[in-house]
């Protein structure tokens, strides 16, 4: 027995070492590679705008002159012939605008190709991948969107053939691009549809430049329409709720009747008071204060330029809320907004809200868009937009320019429950100089309010005003939450004499904020973006930070 077991054990150390030997030999060039082993790696595609770029590994034990093959297709199996096929030697391939259709899903696979005795190699496949296309469409100007016309703005791009101009569920229509419009870099369409969203699209020969959409406004119809010898003060008085009373160009002056600047008073009634030309520049009122009067008041102003220069010391306020029987009367108010105005040349500040107790005036929106505000002349008196003691929804600043504030520009400060808690947007404004007196808490004071407060793709800038000083705090909110994105600081501090720079609290988020400065001071009314500047392209949407007027 002990014989046969060391018979066994002699043959498993033989047969061992037979396979030590064969498992030491090197591979010649004749032995075969499987396929598998000969695979690329996984596929890592980074797509933007114009390209995408796809890489992958390189395969295991690749012999010098092996050569890969890419397919591209935008269905995932392949079923039928790949749109784009190519053979090359290394292992990145890039594809542009020219290959791929924008906003199309693509998906790519690979494979090494055969090679001496080595077969072709399994396919590799990548995750599906799209190109978004550029855009060099500007944002589009409210004051250029029409009923039956649009002005259509673009940054220059060499090779620009035409625009495809598509109404909602209707056919798409080609506008070709004359010399005239290429040198402007703008086209005004006309004939349009009222009250109908279109999708514009900017081509060079087959290549997609950028994309953008509007909504045409509906045709206006005015209530009564008044020329510079008609008495506006009478006609506000005189308007019904939902009326909307048209402004020929001009000038008017709020005059009461002794030849005194009286207010434009608007009582328990919601009215529209709007250019018929669109323009603020052509259309001016000289007034001494638009007055809200009880519940029920509410404005909108459109396309109108107020100047509070000429009422003297009688001008206070811009927007002013009162009770009916009093100041300080509860009152429930409709919703204001200002939208392509240029208001200059209030006494104390642009909005007064706090006349009377906590929570007795309530509104849902203050909304100021596409307009230019400036110059408090008082400067110290009030807070430009006067919120404490208002129980309101939603302050919203898009698309306008604030430029010598006062002492605050947001004040928020007095303590107050409210049954819904009020947003405060700024999305695309230029502000510049404000914050004087020692003010601290000075671009916004929520105290310990409950707020929400968003600031997107703005500029922000010089802080004190010339020869004042403030607090080393911009925001206070002890229950406020929110975002602040995409925005351009610069020359904050509290003007004293060894100044402290200022920045932004972290109750907000902080994301992509630059501070460029753009040597702007107190004395600037001209905020255009030097050509090439980041903030030209810098917001959340790859356009103009700041009012986007000012990078046209």
């Amino acid at each position: 027995m002990k014989s046969v077991y060391n018979k066994i054990l002699r043959t498993i150390s033989m047969m061992v070492a037979i396979v030590a030997i064969f498992a030491g030999c090197t591979k010649t060039e004749d032995d075969p590679v499987l396929p598998r082993q000969f695979k690329p790696g996984d596929i890592v595609v980074q797509a933007g705008e114009t390209q995408a770029v796809l890489q992958w590994g390189r395969s295991q034990l690749a012999e010098p002159g092996t050569t890969y093959r890419l397919e591209v297709s935008t269905d995932t199996n392949f079923a039928a012939a790949a749109p784009i096929a190519v053979e090359l030697e290394g292992n990145t391939y890039t594809l542009t605008e020219s290959e791929l259709e924008v906003e199309v899903k693509y998906f790519a696979r690979v494979r090494a190709n055969a090679i001496n005795a080595t077969e072709q190699s399994g396919w590799v496949h990548s995750n599906g991948f799209r190109i978004t296309g550029e855009q060099i469409f500007l944002t589009i100007q409210d004051v250029e969107v029409k009923d039956k016309s649009v002005t259509l703005r673009w940054r220059p791009s060499a090779g620009l053939t035409k625009i495809v101009l598509t109404p909602g569920g209707g056919t798409a229509e080609d506008i070709t691009l004359t010399a005239d419009d290429l040198n402007a870099n703008l086209k005004v369409i006309d004939g349009l549809t009222p009250l109908t969203t279109y999708t514009a699209t900017i081509w060079a020969g087959a290549v997609r430049k950028g994309i953008t959409t509007f909504t045409t406004k509906e045709p206006s119809i005015y209530t009564t329409v008044l020329t510079p010898a008609d008495d506006l003060v009478a006609a506000v008085a005189a308007a019904q709720d939902g009326d909307m009373i048209g402004l020929e160009p001009g000038t008017y002056d709020c005059l009461d009747g002794v030849g005194a600047y009286a207010s434009l008073v608007i009582r328990q009634k919601s009215i529209v008071i709007a250019s018929v030309s669109g323009n603020p520049n052509d259309t001016k009122v000289n007034y001494r204060e638009v007055t809200l009067k009880g519940t029920g008041a509410g404005v909108k102003l459109v396309g109108i330029g107020f100047d509070g220069l000429a009422a003297g010391s009688n001008s206070l306020y811009f927007l002013n809320l009162v009770g009916d029987g009093s100041d300080a009367e509860a009152a429930n108010f409709k919703n204001i907004e200002v939208n392509n105005c240029i208001v200059t040349n209030m006494g104390n500040c642009f909005f007064r809200g706090n006349r009377a107790a906590n929570n007795a005036h309530t509104i849902d929106t203050i909304r100021v868009v596409n307009s230019i505000v400036a110059d408090s002349r008082y400067l110290s008196a009030y807070t430009f937009f006067t919120m404490e003691k208002l129980e309101f929804e939603s302050l919203e600043l898009i698309n306008s320019t604030f430029n010598r504030l006062g002492r605050a520009f947001i004040g928020y400060s007095t303590n107050i429950t409210v049954p819904v808690v009020p947003r405060i947007i700024i999305d695309h404004c230029t502000i510049n100089s404000f914050g004087r007196d020692g003010r601290n808490n000075f671009f916004i004071d929520n105290n310990t309010n409950q707020a929400t407060v968003t600031v997107t793709n703005s500029i922000i800038a010089n802080t004190p005003m010339s020869g004042q000083t403030t607090g080393t705090a911009l925001i206070r909110g002890g229950n406020t939450t929110g975002l602040m994105a995409n925005n351009n600081s610069f020359n904050l501090s509290d003007g004293a004499a060894t100044p402290t720079e200022l920045t932004w609290p972290s109750l907000l988020t902080l994301s992509s904020n630059t501070t460029i400065n753009l040597g702007w001071t107190d004395a600037t009314n001209d905020f255009t973006l030097p050509a090439g500047s980041p903030l030209r392209t810098g917001s959340t949407t790859g356009g103009v930070v700041g009012d986007p007027r000012w990078g046209l």
